[in-house]
């Protein structure tokens, strides 16, 4: 099924189990086949994870139910610290993107890009340093900031915001380019997201957390143990079985996430 024709049918469903398989067609398809471009500046996504709301049907608490993350597909979404479209950024070393993926005014959806590999070459983990790395990449155009800005870490300071006007509202999703994807497509991985509190375990446990490539040490993605465990759980591996495939995709089985199968 098309990416298109997923989202379209994502605003239909009824069933959460049914939605969230949905949500992980959609970042699997993402990962493997999108990319997003910008002024020139392509990245394409190892890392997401999906923020979803409908009323009644899906009510994720996780969700900023921005108006952004509603009918905006295929747009960036900068946060904010509220609801509103203008609403003020949050902070510089607190700031992070999504591509939004809602394309209706009957939902809420965006998927938030932790972690990317640049066109360029560069990979980036964690959601802050993807966007202030895209931030910097458009500011040598912008001239927006002083290139200086990028040198070093920045805390309570709202200095990236003057870049986000050249990044939202513009149609950046679109496939790559087979022969241009630097992407290991080797394995996919689902798990549970991270950093979101503990306000709802049902939605919080849920498998919104997607990623590509491996959990070996070039790929600093956080909390590796976890992705690990739901990894092995997902595949119904134990004992010998699991401890193989561990050391094939995280470079070793530890005894602590074996023992939890």
């Amino acid at each position: 099924m098309e990416l298109e024709q997923i989202i379209e049918k994502l605003g239909t469903l009824q069933n959460g189990d049914t939605i969230v398989k949905s949500l992980q067609e959609t970042t699997n398809l993402l990962l493997n086949r999108y990319c997003f471009s910008i002024e020139g500046i392509t990245l394409y996504p190892i890392e997401l994870e999906s923020y979803f709301y409908r009323a009644g049907v899906f009510e994720d608490p996780y969700v900023h139910s921005n108006e952004l993350q509603m009918n905006h597909f295929g747009e960036f979404y900068v946060h904010r610290r509220g609801q509103s479209a203008n609403d003020a950024y949050k902070m510089d070393n607190r700031v992070c993107v999504g591509i939004s993926l809602s394309a209706a005014d009957t939902y809420y959806y965006s998927a938030l890009i932790r972690s990317a590999v640049f066109a360029d070459g560069t990979a980036k983990f964690g959601p802050n340093n993807v966007l202030t790395y895209l931030a910097s990449k458009v500011n040598e155009q912008e001239h927006a900031i002083s290139p200086d800005f990028f040198n070093e870490r920045h805390a309570g300071t709202f200095e990236l915001s003057k870049l986000f006007p050249a990044i939202e509202h513009r149609k950046v999703l679109q496939k790559a380019a087979h022969n241009a994807d630097p992407r290991n497509k080797e394995n996919v991985f689902f798990s549970s997201r991270i950093g979101i509190g503990d306000e709802n375990m049902h939605y919080r446990n849920m498998q919104l957390r997607a990623l590509i490539g491996t959990l070996q040490k070039e790929y600093q993605f956080k909390e590796k143990s976890l992705i690990l465990k739901d990894y092995l759980q997902s595949k119904k591996l134990r004992g010998e079985e699991a401890a193989k495939e561990a050391k094939r995709v995280y470079g070793s089985a530890p005894k602590a996430v074996i023992s939890q199968l």
